[in-house]
């Protein structure tokens, strides 16, 4: 409880500071009247998702004059807890907006990727620059819009930590053997591969039990998630590693968001930008909470790599690194500013 306590008195004199104001980029009389299915992964509110999807049904039911509503289903509810179930619902137009990770949107162009190679940001600051207004955004809109999908934006997942039930990680070696979750997909097998550890792809709504049961030793998430989904209950070691960094990407089914007229395209717009930059900023607000949290009520080893240790780690996945690199292309990492191997 204290927690809990805690960290929502935390977010809330955050959020106090954010109001909706008016724009000059839409007239509200000419905003349509919606009725908006948004769908997201998070399990809960606390959730780095549903805080962003939260604000932007507040923000939007405010700018456009009570004439928009939107319905959030967290926890992908409306495919069955499947995540890449939950992306083909905004695909296929039964749902209008979608919020999903980086490791799932992915699925649709592998590219999408190239942001999650490792220790390729430096900064909260930084991630939120390269995706909303920056070259990486736009390389995502333009990857997506080959998918049917208009991009509106990108919200923090979050820099990923890595977590264990057997022992502190502080060098590749410390991973030998563990069994690590993954989301799927290439880049990960080749990551925790390259560190020692055998990757386990497996479904997040898996996860918890799993590590209940000892199926799985570990993983890697974002202090958020690692909070929201209460992994600091059944992992005790936790070391922040900043190793990747992933984005909720937002995404509207370009069918029916090019059906809306300007104005309502513009609000939605507005809104949901609004929502990842008040959203992010509670997100970062929150770190230090958090792990304060993981530490004085649940006992958890917190370790941070210096910048020595983590130089380690990047020698141990450098080919990895370079081979999805190349796989990716010049042109998705120059989005984002990775330098690209040479032949």
């Amino acid at each position: 409880m204290k927690r809990t306590l805690a960290i929502l008195l935390s977010l809330v004199m955050v959020f106090a500071l954010f109001t909706v104001s008016a724009s000059a980029d839409y007239d509200v009389n000419n905003v349509e009247s919606l009725y908006i299915i948004m769908t997201c992964n998070g399990q809960s509110d606390a959730a780095n998702d549903c805080i962003g999807a939260n604000l932007f049904a507040q923000y939007i039911q405010e700018a456009s004059g009570g004439k928009i509503t939107v319905q959030l289903f967290n926890n992908d509810q409306l495919a069955g807890g499947d995540m890449t179930k939950g992306l083909e619902l905004v695909v296929n137009g039964d749902v209008q907006i979608d919020i999903h990770s980086t490791s799932i949107i992915s699925r649709l162009d592998n590219r999408l990727m190239v942001s999650c190679l490792p220790w390729t940001f430096s900064s909260y600051e930084d991630c939120e620059n390269a995706f909303l207004g920056g070259k990486g955004g736009e390389f995502v809109a333009s990857v997506l819009a080959d998918h049917g999908l208009t991009y509106l934006g990108a919200l923090h997942n979050g820099f990923k930590a890595m977590t264990s039930s057997k022992r502190l990680i502080t060098q590749p070696s410390d991973l030998a053997g563990q069994k690590i979750r993954t989301p799927g997909g290439d880049l990960w097998n080749g990551f925790w591969s390259a560190l020692g550890a055998s990757p386990q792809a497996m479904s997040w709504a898996e996860v918890y039990t799993a590590m209940q049961q000892g199926t799985i030793d570990g993983h890697d998430n974002s202090l958020s998630t690692i909070n929201s989904a209460n992994v600091q209950e059944v992992q005790h070691y936790i070391t922040i590693s900043n190793h990747t960094y992933e984005a909720f990407t937002w995404t509207a089914n370009t069918a029916w968001f090019e059906g809306l007229n300007a104005d309502t395209q513009a609000c939605i717009r507005e809104c949901a930008e609004k929502a990842c930059r008040d959203a992010n900023a509670q997100i970062v607000a929150s770190m230090d909470v958090i792990k304060e949290s993981f530490i004085n009520d649940y006992g958890c080893e917190v370790y941070e790599l210096s910048p020595e240790e983590v130089e380690v780690f990047k020698e141990a996945v450098a080919s990895v690194t370079a081979e999805y690199a190349k796989q990716y292309g010049e042109d998705a990492c120059a989005a984002f500013g990775i330098p690209f191997p040479e032949a």
